[in-house]
């Protein structure tokens, strides 16, 4: 059976700066018209870094939509038309203050393939180099080390509830045997 919904028409409803509404008309492919709310958003890369004494990075980073400070891993949106590695790289220095000069792509990650097209990049990062944080003018997180054993705790534990470290993670663990 065909699984492909045929768009007839498309609205948008709203553009912002990192996602744009849109409510689609489309042809189901029992023959049946539907209407699809669509969020379109920037692409993102996600970073778990690895130190040379074994350590992860970790942020603890407030966020607005769940009045929560979240645990994450290293991440942040692409620039337009960037190369998600390098959004990776430069996320990585921007947010914890360590340089990669290894970094290996892991895979793709749809948080929510429901109702968004947005797509995670996900990627391991060794041998860094301190540098300098340099955060942007609205972005405050902390950022520390943690042990592989407190890493897998915190995962066992539910105190990592972010889908694209959770993502990250996993990618990690399946390559790193």
């Amino acid at each position: 059976m065909d699984l492909i919904e045929k768009k007839l028409s498309s609205k948008e409803i709203y553009k912002g700066k990192i996602l744009d509404l849109y409510v689609d008309e489309v042809m189901c492919p029992h023959g049946h018209k539907s209407s699809r709310e669509l969020i379109r958003h920037c692409k993102a890369s996600c970073v778990i870094a690895k130190l040379d004494n074994g350590n992860f990075l970790l942020e603890k980073q407030y966020r607005y939509p769940y009045d929560e400070v979240i645990l994450e891993f290293p991440a942040g949106k692409c620039d337009k038309d960037e190369d998600p590695k390098i959004t990776a790289l430069r996320e990585l220095e921007e947010e914890t203050g360590y340089k990669a000069n290894d970094i290996e792509f892991l895979g793709e990650y749809y948080p929510t393939c429901a109702y968004t097209d947005e797509i995670i990049y996900l990627y391991f990062a060794s041998n860094l180099v301190k540098t300098k944080q340099h955060l942007d003018e609205n972005e405050a997180l902390n950022v520390f080390e943690v042990t592989k054993d407190e890493l897998k705790e915190l995962f066992l534990n539910n105190e990592i509830k972010d889908g694209k470290t959770q993502a990250c993670y996993l990618y990690y663990l399946l390559r790193n045997k």
